[in-house]
């Protein structure tokens, strides 16, 4: 008699042999590792889709129930939010940034001038 198990995602039983759920596609073993986070990082950074948005909104309306949802194995409804906290910052201080560029960089270079002055 072959074993069954509950998937954490949606929590429909399937064959333990399944690689995947057959009923919403989660990988049946889903390791949490450095790597995985990266690869998934770099994925979602260049293509970015309906999980995003539901994981604003969430986020926006119920602080920490992405995060208890991700932990609990409903892992395919939202970003990663160690992902999302990166795609948010990056964001953020590449929009701060970007008007300020030009007076960023004669500041740096008028303060370069002020070190080299005092160093000598």
């Amino acid at each position: 008699m072959p074993t069954t198990e509950q998937c954490k995602n949606c929590e429909q039983t399937f064959d333990s042999s399944f690689d995947y759920c057959p009923h919403c596609g989660m990988k049946a073993t889903d390791n949490l590792t450095f790597g995985v986070l990266f690869s998934n990082t770099i994925e979602n950074y260049f293509s970015i889709d309906a999980r995003f948005f539901k994981s604003f909104a969430t986020l926006m309306l119920k602080p920490g129930v992405l995060a208890r949802r991700f932990i609990d194995g409903k892992r395919l409804k939202y970003l990663h939010p160690a992902q999302f906290y990166l795609f948010i910052s990056v964001v953020f201080f590449s929009s701060f940034l970007l008007p300020f560029g030009k007076q960023i960089m004669k500041f740096l270079r008028h303060l370069k001038k002020v070190l080299n002055r005092k160093s000598i």
